[in-house]
């Protein structure tokens, strides 16, 4: 996948939410300048990949400071990356794990048809089998971001879940809900509920 100005979008907004964290916390990693230098390095290997976790949630339209990348590809095609990792800038620490060395980002590595870290979730799925975002195609698509949050279920996936929906206009939500695994609706559903309160809630204390 080119890399290209138009995937530019994300990274902006990105470098705005960590600027913001950074007048707080000086020490958070520059994780803008680390995400430009994946796609950089992606683009060159030419592996099928999708980016998901924080910066999805931020591409989608919940805006919020995240530590790290996340990638999630096949394992075979990390050593097609392994000879261009240096010219890139980074480094890989661990088997699950690189590092832009000079931003001080981490990006960790999710691989298709392995565990995931919360024992009991389903294996990670396959980059090619979830949607990509019109926007910016590295980006998985807002339901599959939705499929890996709720297949995650830790506080903060579903957290981020919550705050997503409260974005969607009816629409929105239906048109996502509907590409849904059938077994997963209910619990959107219920976020959805979740959402709508929380919403109602902020209008009242005005």
């Amino acid at each position: 996948m080119a890399y290209t100005a138009a995937m530019e979008s994300t990274a902006v907004a990105l470098a705005g939410a960590t600027a913001f964290a950074r007048a707080m916390r000086p020490d958070l990693p520059l994780v803008d300048q680390g995400l430009v230098a994946l796609r950089r390095l992606l683009a060159e290997a030419e592996v099928p990949h999708v980016l998901v976790g924080g910066v999805a949630v931020l591409h989608h339209g919940y805006v919020r400071s995240t530590r790290d990348l996340d990638l999630l590809l096949a394992r075979q095609d990390v050593e097609r990356l392994a000879p261009l990792l240096a010219r890139h800038g980074f480094e890989r620490p661990a088997a699950n794990r690189l590092r832009h060395l000079s931003s001080g980002v981490d990006v960790d590595l999710l691989f298709a048809g392995e565990a995931r870290p919360r024992p009991g979730a389903p294996p990670c799925p396959s980059p090619l089998e979830l949607g990509r975002s019109a926007r910016e195609p590295d980006v998985v698509d807002l339901p599959g971001l939705f499929e890996l949050k709720l297949t995650a279920g830790r506080h903060q996936d579903l957290a981020d879940a919550v705050a997503l929906l409260k974005g969607l206009d009816e629409e929105r939500y239906l048109e996502a809900a509907s590409r849904l695994r059938s077994e997963l609706k209910p619990q959107l559903h219920r976020l959805r509920r979740d959402a709508l309160d929380e919403l109602a809630l902020d209008q009242r204390s005005r």
